[in-house]
């Protein structure tokens, strides 16, 4: 058994941070924008709800990128949440400096960019940029929702792959999804 320890005055390098957070599976998001006819888009997994009221979320994107650079010109942005039979689309848009892989993209509500076939796409406009160490977090208002469903594409340990449930969480039981309940 590891034993605990505190983080050492000197800053853990960021293969073992990354390593270390490896241990979280998330799902796999495509985040696109585009401004002056400029299309930009990167995989990411750091995507989360913010709020019911109103319809917020939240992604974190590096300094320096195209896409941060088209969020912040444009003040728009998609999310598009991959489906399990998308990782193609999931290692093309993480290369860096390549050319926008414009085959994996169709147009949306407001000629929005979203993934083709991707089982969730969420429109934002921009409210805020908050700057955060290397990344920006960038909240986003919905504007718009298109929901396919189906199995996501999952992140774990540097792999792309899917899910099988162990179990089912019943309805109405303090785990799900029911506003207001939790511990």
């Amino acid at each position: 058994m590891d034993v605990l320890s505190p983080v050492p005055d000197e800053v853990p390098g960021s293969a073992v941070f990354r390593d270390c957070l490896g241990e979280f599976a998330t799902g796999v998001t495509v985040v696109t924008a585009e401004h002056d006819g400029e299309p930009a888009g990167m995989t990411l997994n750091a995507f989360t709800s913010v709020s019911l009221d109103p319809l917020l979320v939240l992604v974190s994107l590096g300094h320096g990128s195209r896409t941060l650079t088209a969020v912040r010109q444009s003040k728009r942005f998609a999310v598009s949440i991959l489906h399990r039979g998308q990782s193609e689309a999931a290692v093309d848009f993480a290369a860096r400096g390549m050319p926008f892989p414009a085959h994996h993209v169709r147009r949306t509500f407001e000629n929005f960019s979203a993934v083709e076939g991707a089982a969730a796409v969420l429109c934002c406009g921009v409210t805020e940029i908050v700057v955060a160490g290397d990344h920006d977090l960038v909240i986003g208002e919905v504007l718009a929702i298109e929901h396919r469903g189906g199995e996501p594409l999952v992140f774990y340990r540097g792999s792309l792959g899917g899910m099988q449930a162990d179990s089912a969480i019943p309805a109405g039981h303090p785990i799900s999804l029911d506003e207001g309940a939790g511990w």
